[in-house]
């Protein structure tokens, strides 16, 4: 019984901080939550080639990997730019520059660690990884296009 609380409260704390980051980080939380639609259509879309390929090439799950990897990474990158974007509003200029050309380069010092790590033990396939990374440009270009803005 003492497991089971322990547990039940360490998700309770956790529930609770996330809560309390998505609170502080609201318009990080709903420029990620615009862009869900089109992680999913082309997470869909990269799966459905993905099976096809395995169909007829004997199964590679390598592609799969790559891409679940690749929309992680590129949403933890998105979230972690519109965040430090969020940081920055109240700083001065010099100091604002500084801090987003930090994160900038610790954001994808990071990325190339990630999928270099698993692409080096080849457990993702580098295409399907590297494809959800466009996600943001594809997203709000489509939104740009074919979507009116109601400001």
């Amino acid at each position: 019984m003492k497991k089971s609380s322990r547990c039940i409260a360490a998700v309770i704390t956790t529930t609770t901080m996330i809560n309390k980051f998505l609170k502080r980080y609201d318009l990080a939380a709903k420029e990620l939550k615009a862009l869900l639609p089109y992680y999913i259509i082309i997470l869909g879309l990269i799966s459905a080639v993905s099976a096809a390929v395995c169909i007829f090439s004997g199964g590679d799950y390598t592609l799969f990997t790559g891409a679940a990897a690749g929309t992680l990474v590129s949403a933890a990158s998105f979230f972690s730019l519109a965040v430090s974007c969020q940081n920055v509003a109240h700083m001065n200029e010099k100091t604002a520059r500084l801090s987003m050309n930090g994160t900038y380069a610790v954001r994808y010092i990071l990325m190339f660690i990630i999928l270099g790590v698993l692409m080096y033990f080849k457990l993702i396939n580098p295409l399907t990884a590297v494809i959800p990374l466009f996600v943001p440009k594809i997203g709000y270009t489509a939104d740009a296009l074919f979507f009116e803005r109601k400001d």
